[in-house]
Formats: structure tokens, sequence, C-alpha cells
């Protein structure tokens, strides 16, 4: 794992969470890239929020950019969600079939449905985002995409992942996730790692979400890269997962920890 580049994935995730849900990244730049895609999707229903609507509740959930200094790189981040604890406390977790790859096995329901619903528009009828990939980063052969997501951005990456490799001509990303769940099952987890092999999970140790859903239904992919947080991050369940803790960990303190996250 290289340590700069996965600082600047986390940056790039950390930009989509900046921006509020129901904002559009078209035009930004960030670390020398320019979104040239706001991706839109549905929200994640839980048992405590069972009622979304596929237009009211249709959030941005991140962006496709390019770099301006080399036009054949890319980079798709995909942000977090507050929901996520919901997910937690539903704790349901019922697997069903990844419909994109033919064998690709079972993955989480929720992460599923949310991944199918991922659009380049607000409108439930726009295109489905792995589709149209080809028109936004071209046909090169010399094309890098970089794939990254946070919390449930870091499930969602994972399905994008394997959807990218298996259904278009970019089957080479280099993934990073943060603070990543486990998506899917033994046979999920197999096929992914045998096909992306460019996949580093960083993972807080005392991070809960990097726990669930648990064995035997459900498996992590990637190259696992452990943080120790120790004493230097207060001991609670939301300062152990923010993303800026995250960052904090990986850039030795450069970047600040939340103001309740640092220790008393």
């Amino acid at each position: 794992m290289d340590l700069q580049l996965t600082i600047q994935a986390a940056n790039f995730v950390l930009a989509a969470e900046a921006l509020a849900p129901k904002a559009n990244h078209d035009g930004k730049i960030y670390y020398g890239h320019a979104v040239i895609q706001t991706i839109y999707s549905n929200d994640l229903a839980t048992d405590i929020s069972p009622n979304i609507d596929p237009i009211r509740d249709c959030v941005s959930i991140g962006y496709v950019a390019r770099s301006t200094q080399s036009p054949d790189d890319y980079v798709i981040a995909i942000r977090g969600t507050a929901n996520i604890w919901e997910w937690i406390q539903d704790a349901k977790l019922l697997p069903k079939s990844f419909p994109f790859v033919s064998g690709a096995g079972l993955t989480e329901d929720g992460f599923t449905d949310m991944y199918c619903s991922f659009r380049t528009g607000v409108d439930p009828k726009s295109a489905r985002l792995t589709p149209t990939l080809a028109s936004l980063l071209g046909s090169s052969a010399t094309t890098n995409l970089t794939i990254c997501g946070h919390s449930l951005g870091a499930a969602l990456a994972t399905l994008l992942a394997l959807d990218v490799v298996m259904n278009t001509p970019y089957t080479h990303p280099i993934v990073y996730t943060f603070a990543s769940p486990r998506v899917g099952d033994l046979t999920f987890s197999h096929l992914f790692n045998s096909v992306v092999p460019g996949c580093f999970r960083i993972a807080n140790r005392n991070d809960v979400v990097t726990h669930l859903p648990t064995p035997p239904l459900y498996f992590h992919v990637g190259d696992d890269d452990e943080l120790i947080p120790g004493s230097s991050v207060a001991n609670n369940v939301l300062c152990q997962h923010h993303l800026t803790t995250y960052l904090f960990l990986l850039d030795k303190g450069a970047t600040p920890l939340n103001a309740e996250c640092v220790p008393k």
C-alpha cells in the first residue's frame, strides 16, 4: 500500500462528505481532479427509516473526477452516510444475489439495493452509472481508475469495483476502502479478490463497523491494512469511525481530529 496515495484517496472521499447530501459536485476541483459526473443514489432504507422515496431521498453519494494534469487518470469517490448506524441497529443483514455479475454469490441486501440505484441524475429514470463510464472515461488502454469510499461508501465502492471490472473496459482499478463493513459471502469474496487484486482495505481496529456483518455469512475483501489508535483517539464509537480519524492515523496527525474525538 502506497501511503501517500492512500491519504489522497481518503481526501477525495472527505471532499464528497464535506458537501450537503443534495449537493451537485459537477465542475468542482478536488486535489487536482475536476468532477465530470455527480453520482446519485437512493439513501439506505432501514427499519427505522423504511419509507425511502425514490425522488425525495435521492442523494448525491459521490462523484467521478478527471485529473487536470493527466487526462487518463480518473477517480470515483463515494461518501458514507449517517444511516450506517441505523443499518447496524437493524442488524438483519439479509443476503441477496448480486444482479450485475453472474456467479458473484450473495451480498448484503441494503448495500446491494442502494448500489442498484446508482444513477447519473436525480431522476430515478436516469442512466445507471456503470454503463455510462465508457462515455465519461473514454476507452484508452492507458486509463487509470481509482475507486474509493468510506463506511457505507466503502461497501458501495466494493460493489462498484466488481461491476466495473466485469462489465466495462476498466479491468485494473485501484480500490481504497476506509472503515468498510463486510459486503458479501465467501463466493463473492473469492471472486472479488481474484479479479480485483489491487484493493486495499484500511480498518481501524477499534471501529465497530469494520467487524460487521459477521462470518459465516459475510467475509472481507482486499488486502487488510490495520490502524491501531491506542489512546490517541477518544474511545467513542463515532470517533473511531470518522474518516477524519482515519486520516489522522494515516498522516500522523497532520489532519486534526474532530474536537469531540480529542482524548480528554
